[in-house]
């Protein structure tokens, strides 16, 4: 009996909190007007997609350069990838935004490629830093896109790799 007592109250228990959850539900939390998807650092920044590489490259080279090696292992969407960004940083902040709330949205290069903007979307404290400084670099300087590894003894820059043509 007292397990049929015990069983019931917990039924009671679970049946109040399922209504409870029903009758007060919470709100989302999720506004694309803060940092997510998009920080918001880069929906108004006035830095071009050059500008902001060559400042990752220096203020956070960890990251710029896993950027750069994935990027060289898509020879088949690298052309898209310069594309695109060039296309989001033509872009109003408002249309940026509005681009933020639905950028997954049938875009073929998200399938071919996931990761192809992820050095302008992710990572909140590598686009803090860049964000802080690239205006103190050229605008257009596509030799951000032609990365060379550096395969040689520390400092040694290695033979030029750059982007399949």
């Amino acid at each position: 009996m007292s397990r049929l007592n015990t069983g019931l109250r917990a039924g009671a228990a679970f049946l109040a909190l399922g209504i409870a959850a029903t009758v007060f539900p919470k709100t989302a939390v999720a506004d694309s007007t803060e940092d997510f998807p998009i920080p918001r650092r880069m929906i108004h920044t006035t830095c071009d997609a050059e500008q902001i590489m060559a400042a990752t490259r220096d203020t956070s080279p960890v990251y710029y350069q896993r950027y750069m090696i994935d990027f060289d292992n898509h020879p088949n969407v690298q052309q898209a990838t310069i594309d695109k960004v060039h296309w989001f940083y033509s872009l109003s902040p408002e249309d940026r935004r509005t681009y933020s709330e639905n950028f997954y949205n049938n875009d073929p290069l998200w399938y071919a490629w996931p990761n192809h903007m992820k050095l302008f979307f992710n990572n909140k404290g590598v686009v803090a830093k860049a964000t802080d400084v690239c205006n103190q670099y050229p605008p257009g300087d596509m030799a951000v896109w032609d990365w060379a590894e550096p395969t040689g003894p520390p400092g040694w820059p290695g033979p030029p790799k750059g982007r399949v043509q």
